[in-house]
């Protein structure tokens, strides 16, 4: 590392390895001139109005079918939102008015106007209205690029250019990626935004540090590390060379190696079978490659649904979702996870309250359990969509017995009207539950015995455990799955499910980690599912383990007091299977 070198640590909205040029778009770069306009001129300005909205509009819908074609129509659906905004007669209206008694240009009220619509809404704690007044920014930037003929997107930029700015628009993402932009660096979003939807979509990377717009300068070397969440400005010649070759066995890249792998799923140097799935939010170009493996959907996040559009879809809405998942990956199996939102994630309403801690507020399981319309409407559309026998149902942040209790009774009630309606669906459904609460796996012995299968949710688990927040970089260091702790629960959920001969799986992002594929093998963990960028090499690395050496590995690491005693023996182990392979190929 050069003394110019710094690292930069940011949080991840979109993951993924990216190295190139730094090409900085500073929200200011549109000027809109205050011109006074004389009264036979007036009329012209409604026409240079008018035009600019319909040349928006054709963009938006071009974005619209684009995202269709790329992403599906729940991405699209973003698109049709802002088709919306962008025709709002009252607002055109209320333009037209003030450019006709304040004798000004037509770009000049227009985005005053704007700027005093979304003031308010960007000061909300609602993360809803946030993301509402960026679509309204979107769209306005695109109207005034049309009134002014300066347009962001068409800004020339070479090949391997990141782009850095304040913030994206979904339409942003999409036009800057056609021109062949590799990745992004934003200063104000989050995991939930638009921009964040379609970045994951097309699997580009998308990383988050605050005023990041203001510290990086046009063409500074950068290395985006969507896997860490680290930003490298300045590297040396060696950090370059070592994260190219890291490039090539992460992101994109990574999932389409997955069509060279021979054997699905991997098995053990002794012959024992790993389940191998990947966590999905939202259709893309990796279904094609999953689903000819016939890798198994072992998380579909169906929340994006509700984040994509600001509302509930409708039943069929996620029915016709919910079928084309199931039909793409017919030849495996694929759990939908049922709603899993908070009040950071949803839209207010009258009976989302606010809550100063939303982590440990109403989420999860726990709001669907109170509104249960939605939550029925739900479950028949994934019941509706389950005519394969493919489809799991999973329960998020399951807390105790009764919890599931509840849910389970609502399943059998919408089964039963679907019956009395004789409407098809799959009557052995299998019902599962997420453990991501202490609560849950220190009850696992019980809930196992309600269940068909369990998921450990290790994200949460993990931060919930021992009280750290993942994003929070004051803790970060508290923050590891690796903690006996932590390790000691998972090892109680695993045994619960065996005593109950159910199958169990890991779901957080441990479980694409290679130190950690050892261990769980050895703990008897039946599943692992991962971002699909992991797949490649978890398989590759699944074939030279040994299932009896890795039993003994789990139970000297769960005798382990210490983090730092775990993490060693996790090393000891990688470095003696490193000298086998190495011994073997001579």
């Amino acid at each position: 590392m050069s003394p110019n070198t710094k690292i930069i640590k940011s949080s991840i909205i979109s993951g993924g390895i990216v190295l190139g040029q730094a090409r900085v778009i500073l929200s200011g770069e549109t000027k809109v001139a205050e011109i006074a306009i004389p009264l036979t001129k007036i009329s012209a300005e409604y026409v240079a109005l008018d035009k600019a909205i319909e040349e928006t509009m054709v963009e938006l819908r071009e974005l619209r079918d684009s995202a269709a074609k790329k992403m599906g129509s729940p991405v699209a659906k973003i698109f049709d939102a802002q088709l919306m905004i962008a025709a709002d007669v009252e607002f055109l209206k209320n333009v037209k008015d003030k450019i006709k008694t304040e004798k000004r240009n037509a770009g000049f009220i227009y985005n005053r106007l704007i700027n005093e619509a979304v003031i308010s809404l960007k000061r909300s704690a609602d993360e809803y209205i946030r993301q509402t007044a960026i679509d309204i920014e979107g769209v306005a930037a695109r109207v005034i690029s049309h009134l002014s003929g300066f347009d962001k997107c068409d800004l020339k930029f070479p090949p391997n250019t990141i782009l850095v700015g304040k913030q994206f628009t979904p339409g942003e993402i999409l036009n800057f990626r056609q021109r062949k932009a590799i990745g992004f660096l934003v200063s104000e979003g989050g995991a939930n935004s638009h921009m964040a939807l379609v970045s994951r979509g097309l699997m580009l990377p998308v990383l988050l540090s605050s005023n990041i717009h203001l510290r990086i300068k046009d063409n500074s070397r950068l290395i985006l590390d969507g896997l860490k969440g680290q930003i490298i400005l300045n590297p040396s010649d060696t950090d370059w060379e070592e994260y190219q070759k890291l490039k090539k066995k992460q992101g994109s890249v990574s999932v389409s190696r997955i069509k060279k792998l021979t054997t699905i799923p991997p098995q053990t140097a002794d012959g024992k079978e790993i389940q191998i799935g990947a966590n999905l939010t939202l259709p893309g170009p990796v279904d094609e490659i999953l689903s000819g493996k016939n890798i198994h959907v072992g998380l579909y996040r169906t929340e994006f649904l509700y984040i994509a559009q600001g509302r509930f879809p409708t039943e069929e809405e996620q029915y016709e979702h919910y079928l084309a998942v199931a039909t793409q990956y017919k030849n495996s199996s694929v759990t939908m996870r049922t709603y899993d939102l908070g009040y950071d994630k949803i839209a207010s309403n009258d009976i989302w309250e606010h809550e100063d801690n939303p982590a440990l507020g109403w989420r999860g399981i726990r709001p669907m359990l109170e509104m249960t319309a939605i939550f029925k409407t739900q479950l028949r559309a994934i019941l509706r969509a389950s005519v394969f026998k493919n489809i799991k149902i999973m329960f998020p942040m399951v807390t105790d017995i009764a919890e599931l209790e509840k849910a389970k009774r609502m399943v059998r009630q919408v089964m039963f009207k679907m019956k009395k309606e004789q409407i098809p669906y799959d009557e052995n459904i299998e019902i599962g539950v997420m453990i991501e609460v202490p609560s849950a796996a220190l009850t696992a012995d019980l809930l196992a015995s309600k269940v068909d299968f369990m998921s450990i949710g290790t994200n949460d688990l993990t931060q919930y455990t021992l009280a750290a927040d993942r994003m929070n970089n004051k803790v970060i260091n508290l923050y590891s799955a690796y903690h006996p702790s932590v390790l000691n629960l998972i090892a109680l959920t695993v045994k619960a499910c065996k005593k109950h001969k159910i199958p169990v799986s890991i779901c957080g992002e441990v479980a694409g980690d290679l130190a950690a594929l050892p261990l769980f093998i050895g703990m008897g963990v039946d599943m692992l599912s991962m971002n699909p960028g992991k797949i490649f090499d978890l398989c590759r690395l699944v074939k030279k383990i040994d299932s009896s050496i890795a039993v003994h590995l789990a139970q000297t690491v769960l005798h382990c007091r210490k983090l730092e005693d775990v993490v060693k023996n996790l090393q000891n182990y990688k470095i003696e299977l490193e000298k086998k392979t190495l011994s073997k190929r001579k």
